[in-house]
């Protein structure tokens, strides 16, 4: 009897990151679809028996890099997986450890596919050196926008094949709208009230994004637009800043309580009139849904979506100098028309997303 192929997938995967688990997720359901349920996934995790119970695969410790050498020098495929892994904007250390897991997946002549990343930034020259180094010999690159792809090429990846495909969580799916409306509940939302979802971040180049969030919401609390509801992505510092806000402004802002999955959160989100946000996949949440979106414009990745999305954004700068609430207002009174936007676009990404699967199950059955 011939052993199921085996895939190991790399990613910023059990690290309590609600985008990188949606990531996750939607790559293992995917890879099933078109490659066929008897594979052998491994996936490296920060939480590996966690990982293994919620997706159904099985997980190694992404930093016992003994038994990572082991499970990738035995694989069939290597995937570097999703997010923004390969940047050094968070730190050189990060990327670094994500090159050398595509770099030992070459040397033991593994077949190694980079899908849906978004790629960038690349600040150090040392940066672009080792990334152009580690993928110019992979097997296949995905990446989830056009700008990815130009940075590939201007930092000399030539050898392999590069398509701009989508975020794999477009594959996603949310939970039954009752589950949904029951976390809303919860959360000490009532059924009739319309709900801004809002997905914030701490980030060290806008230390005064808390402050700025809290004039704006209570602000928008004041004109009563619709309720906000504050969705964590990220534990435990999203947890932190929402609980910050709501000691701040009481009970006319509400939380989504901690815990919740990717299909719970996109369920939630879908319930929205509307997203506020700068996690990335909390509006790619609301897009899949056909929820109307303002992001806040952080890192480029945001700004790049936005503009595929056809969605609204607003810049750190302007959000500091106290236009939040107008512009969140503007927005809110455009809704359908962003709506219509998302109609028009989301089913192409919708496909793309799907795309990487296709070429992933392509990439492990030929010789």
């Amino acid at each position: 009897m011939t052993a199921p192929k085996r895939i190991v997938i790399s990613g910023y995967y059990g690290l309590s990151n609600t985008g990188d688990e949606a990531v996750l997720a939607s790559i293992v359901s995917g890879l099933r679809r078109h490659a066929g349920d008897d594979l052998d996934i491994v996936v490296l995790s920060g939480a590996p028996t966690e990982t293994a119970e919620t997706f159904g695969v099985r997980s190694v410790p992404r930093m016992n890099l003994r038994r990572v050498r082991e499970v990738i020098h035995s694989c069939d495929l290597f995937i570097s997986g999703g997010g923004s892994l390969l940047q050094d904007a968070t730190s050189f250390k990060s990327l670094a450890y994500y090159l050398v897991l595509i770099g030992t997946a070459r040397r033991a002549g593994r077949k190694v596919m980079v899908m849906g990343q978004g790629i960038g930034p690349l600040r150090r020259i040392a940066s672009r050196r080792l990334t152009r180094h580690a993928l110019d010999k992979v097997a296949l690159i995905t990446v989830r926008d056009a700008e990815s792809a130009d940075l590939l090429s201007q930092i000399g990846v030539k050898r392999p094949r590069i398509e701009v495909t989508a975020d794999p969580t477009f594959a996603l799916r949310p939970c039954p709208p009752e589950e949904a409306h029951k976390l809303l509940a919860e959360a000490g939302v009532n059924p009739d009230e319309d709900v801004v979802a809002v997905a914030l971040r701490e980030w060290p180049e806008a230390p005064g994004i808390e402050a700025a969030a809290v004039n704006a919401l209570a602000d928008l609390a004041k004109r009563h637009l619709a309720r906000p509801l504050l969705v964590p992505m990220q534990m435990p510092g999203d947890v932190e800043m929402a609980q910050k806000i709501r000691r701040s402004l009481g009970d006319r802002i509400a939380v989504l309580p901690e815990g919740c999955s990717p299909a719970q959160v996109m369920g939630v989100i879908s319930a929205c009139g509307m997203v506020v946000a700068m996690r990335l996949h909390a509006l790619i949440f609301a897009a899949s849904a056909g929820v109307p979106a303002l992001g806040i414009s952080y890192d480029p990745k945001v700004t790049s979506f936005l503009a595929a999305a056809g969605q609204d954004g607003i810049s750190l700068g302007e959000v500091s100098s106290g236009l939040l609430a107008d512009r969140v207002i503007g927005s809110w009174n455009r809704r359908d028309d962003l709506a219509v936007r998302l109609g028009e676009r989301v089913p192409k990404m919708r496909d793309l997303a799907e795309h990487n699967f296709r070429l992933a199950a392509e990439l492990l059955q030929n010789p």
